[in-house]
């Protein structure tokens, strides 16, 4: 019953119009990248997008290293410049996505593309959040009292085995506290899942298009720089495996093993990063 309610009332906190508005003619990859998979996906758009644009490159050991070549002034916004500077360390691929102080930074940077999401509506709204937290302490609360209840009427009948009950009840809580996570891990709100769901309706050809231009060999194609960047943002490197450019797909596959997060490559349009 507490998980139920939780559920209930987490879902009726976003009350936003389940109504997507219309599909952009030419989305921002940016945005559609941190409304589909937060930072997370945000880096691996911006890191696709140096390598193709020669500033960095995969090597070996699932590491991302720079090149060496230098961005004129205006060829990156803040956000790809920071995430370059990221790669002078020459991190794996998980170790993008494990530094709290990083994400913290990009963060701030995204700002401005969270608020033009916000501003439609787009983003998860604040009321999600807050009735969070307050079923996670009440759901807590009701279930310890109702286990302390029952330890006391087992102890009280003489049984003084209350192991299990002692289990369940940390069972519980962990249940609790997972299901929150899920229900809000994600960024997008019910009218932004809507929207990005529209996006990958409408975009799915395009993206089929693009694929069949890298083929399965070395081909020099590239397919997703510019204006089509938005769709690695929207759907993430699964489509690149068995292409020219499978090894993004497998780089930050196992990047999401290494670093036990549960987005990988192939983010979908629940799969969140958790920052929220």
């Amino acid at each position: 019953m507490v998980l139920a309610l939780t559920a209930l009332v987490i879902h009726f906190a976003d009350r936003t119009d389940p109504t997507p508005p219309p599909v952009p003619e030419h989305p921002d990859a940016m945005e559609v990248a941190f409304l589909q998979g937060g930072v997370n996906q945000v880096i691996r758009t911006v890191v696709y997008d140096l390598v193709q644009r020669g500033f960095a490159t995969l090597a070996t050991d699932d590491r991302v290293e720079p090149t060496g070549k230098t961005p004129q002034p205006g060829d990156l916004d803040a956000v790809e410049g920071y995430v370059l500077a990221l790669l002078a360390s020459k991190p794996k691929a998980h170790e993008l996505f494990g530094n709290r102080a990083q994400r913290k930074a990009l963060l701030a940077l995204l700002e401005p593309v969270r608020q033009r999401l916000a501003a439609q509506d787009l983003v998860k709204p604040d009321s999600v959040k807050n009735w969070r937290h307050r079923m996670q302490i009440f759901g807590g609360l009701v279930l310890l009292g109702f286990a302390g209840a029952k330890v006391y009427v087992a102890l009280s009948s003489g049984n003084a085995d209350v192991s299990y009950l002692v289990f369940l009840c940390g069972a519980s809580i962990l249940s609790l506290l997972a299901l929150a996570y899920v229900m809000t891990r994600s960024h997008a709100s019910r009218r932004g899942r809507a929207w990005l769901e529209a996006m990958q309706l409408a975009y799915r050809s395009r993206l089929d298009a693009a694929v069949s231009q890298l083929g399965a060999g070395p081909a020099p194609a590239k397919a997703f720089e510019g204006a089509s960047l938005f769709l690695i943002g929207l759907y993430g490197f699964a489509p690149l495996r068995g292409t020219s450019e499978g090894a993004f797909a497998r780089h930050f596959r196992r990047a999401s093993i290494e670093s036990g997060g549960s987005c990988g490559s192939s983010c979908g349009g629940s799969c969140g990063d958790g920052s929220a």
